[in-house]
């Protein structure tokens, strides 16, 4: 018989899964600040309690770009008993986008059919359903399919008995639409009881924790390395918060543009709101895009390119499609010297000193236009 989580689930959710559906400010707090935790710990030995506390403590650091190594699935077998732990991350084609497990489980899939693997662990899964509602806790295939049931589905004979599998139990990260990233622990013998389940509830939002911190640096890296790099870089700059939101560090451009652009009173607002849009501060012809990456500020000053005639926008869209000017004064009907003195006028007027850079500023206010008004968050000075 399948557990009772089935009629709980089907009856309006757990009664202890407050903490897995909360919305995503309080998904992430502390369990050490958690009245959750509380609740749940009289279900658990003084042992795991602890073991709980000194992982999530460990978790909540984290040294490298990467959220989820071998050694924290190393760390999550010394809470949870599993023969196999596994974090994964799939597309809803089944694909897999990445993957790791802990050290010499690998050997595990020797001569194990890969053909349709994929699509019976993901599509056939009995715990999708409930995942497709929202649901971020931690499931047991126990909970919905008797073992007898369980073996006759495409899920276990493709995707668990190859790997001599019969207990799995899985808890999820948050994941954008046509993507799953998961955990999933797997026994050949040992069935997953309700303290595993509790314990793995637990931790979850620090494994959400974990995983945000991670992509805020691999963005910020990135945000940097794009600054770093621009065709023109006095027109971006960077500011660097600390964890209470105060500035540790600003770049010279970007406290050259919050002098010219001075959006003090817009800015204090975009922060109260949450900065979940870009702030665009406009000054004449030119404007002042603002965007919080992680614990960083990216600026760029943009131009819009209403000063340029007809001419000059007709031979900037075609260096935009890649023309060289030879090809452009072909299609214009024009002197090829005659191209290169509108690209001077364009260049000047945009204050920039490469088609790149020409073409990088003429194609932001298009991109602006053509994009959801809503997205944007505008300042007029």
């Amino acid at each position: 018989m399948a557990s009772s989580l089935r009629g709980r689930l089907a009856g309006g959710g757990l009664a202890d899964s407050s903490a897995i559906n909360a919305p995503p400010g309080r998904r992430v707090e502390s369990i050490r600040e958690s009245a959750y935790l509380w609740v749940a710990v009289p279900t658990l030995a003084r042992g795991d309690v602890e073991r709980v506390l000194r992982f999530a403590g460990e978790a909540e650091s984290l040294d490298g770009d990467d959220p989820f190594t071998k050694d924290l699935l190393v760390e999550l077998g010394e809470l949870v008993q599993a023969d196999w732990i596994t974090y994964f991350e799939r597309d809803h084609l089944g694909r897999h986008l990445f993957e790791v497990g802990r050290p010499d489980e690998a050997e595990a899939w020797d001569g194990v059919p890969v053909e349709g693997w994929s699509d019976a662990t993901l599509n056939g899964s009995p715990l999708n359903p409930h995942r497709r509602n929202g649901y971020l806790g931690a499931l047991r295939v126990s909970d919905f399919l008797s073992q007898r049931e369980l073996h006759r589905t495409r899920f276990y004979e493709i995707g668990l008995r190859p790997l001599g599998v019969e207990h799995t139990m899985e808890v999820e990260i948050p994941s954008p639409p046509l993507q799953w990233r998961t955990f999933s622990f797997d026994n050949s013998e040992r069935a997953f009881s309700e303290r595993d389940r509790l314990v793995l509830d637990l931790v979850q939002p620090h494994l959400v924790r974990r995983w945000q911190t991670a992509r805020a640096r691999r963005e910020l890296a990135a945000a940097l390395t794009g600054v770093e790099q621009a065709e023109t870089p006095e027109s971006r700059g960077v500011i660097v918060l600390g964890a209470r939101g105060e500035v540790e560090y600003a770049s010279e451009p970007a406290r050259r543009l919050l002098r010219e652009f001075a959006p003090n009173q817009s800015l204090a607002e975009w922060f109260e709101s949450g900065c979940r849009r870009p702030l665009v501060t406009r000054l004449g012809e030119r404007r002042l895009m603002v965007e919080r990456v992680g614990d960083a500020l990216l600026l760029e000053e943009k131009r819009d390119a209403v000063g340029l005639t007809a001419r000059e926008r007709e031979v900037l869209t075609w260096v935009a499609r890649g023309k060289t000017n030879t090809e452009i004064a072909r299609l214009l009907w024009l002197a090829p010297s005659t191209v290169a003195k509108h690209l001077e006028n364009v260049y000047s007027k945009l204050g920039v000193k490469t088609r790149t850079a020409a073409v990088a500023r003429f194609l932001g206010p298009i991109d602006l236009e053509g994009g959801d008004s809503e997205t944007i968050v505008s300042a007029q000075n």
